[in-house]
């Protein structure tokens, strides 16, 4: 997977950036004393290893990003079971969904987001005046919600875990909806490698464009016209991913006579 750098740290560093600089790495230490490893797309092989994300940004430190974070790892087991996916996807899919959660809500802290969740008729009257006014022959479609901008909530999760559009804006919520929509834009993915001849479509550039199939421009696959080097969501999506770094382990044994 290739993503856009950190930005250059300035010459000069806060002590308040050096305070969390230290914490970052007194938590790679203690990861890794632990028995985690880094994760790498493609370098890793296990089916279900626990996963932890690290933060490695000040802006991440707030609750309702770290209980997204959380999320992604403590359901991770569930989502395996309940799509049967591997586990190594489940992680590239979930590096992904910080990306995007970045990309679409600055991690729930965009004005435009917090607008949108405050005012969902107001959003959705506005789209229908849009819609008669201008005379379009697009039909209306169900606004985007939750901070990670979800249409629909895909209906395996809505079942398994009773989620709806109205409750995206709690982050457990959030998170597992995205995996669930990213898990099945990922096989929309593949069988569209199949049947459209998509060669330039492989996992090592799953993460340039399985964000086609997510924002809704499948169409760019279909007619090859996709250009992820020079699409702005593809690229902000890819510098999120950088915010964080993934580490796993196998599956600790659950001691004898504990369930």
């Amino acid at each position: 997977v290739t993503v856009l750098p950190l930005d250059s740290a300035q010459a000069q560093t806060s002590p308040a950036e050096a305070t969390f600089e230290l914490q970052v790495q007194q938590q790679k230490a203690l990861l890794q004393s632990y028995g985690y490893k880094p994760w790498e797309w493609q370098k890793s092989n296990c089916s279900n290893c626990e996963l932890f994300i690290q933060s490695l940004h000040p802006d991440l430190q707030t609750e309702k990003v770290q209980l997204f974070i959380q999320a992604l790892s403590l359901h991770k087991s569930e989502l395996l079971m309940l799509y049967k996916i591997n586990g190594d996807e489940y992680n590239l899919l979930a590096h992904m969904a910080i990306g995007i959660l970045g990309r679409e809500s600055r991690f729930f802290d965009s004005y435009r987001y917090q607008m949108k969740e405050l005012a969902p008729g107001l959003v959705r009257l506005a789209k229908i005046l849009r819609y008669i006014f201008a005379d379009s022959n697009v039909g209306l479609t169900d606004n985007s919600r939750g901070p990670t901008q979800i249409k629909i909530v895909p209906y395996t999760i809505a079942r398994a875990y009773g989620i709806d559009a109205d409750h995206l804006y709690i982050a457990d919520n959030a998170a597992i909806a995205t995996m669930g929509f990213l898990i099945e834009s990922l096989g929309e993915l593949k069988r569209r490698v199949v049947k459209n001849k998509l060669d330039f479509v492989k996992p090592s550039t799953y993460v340039d464009y399985l964000p086609y199939i997510y924002f809704g421009s499948t169409g760019a696959l279909v007619k090859k016209t996709a250009t992820p080097d020079k699409n702005l969501y593809v690229r902000e999506m890819k510098k999120y991913m950088t915010w964080v770094a993934l580490y796993e382990r196998e599956q600790s044994p659950v001691p004898l006579g504990k369930n």
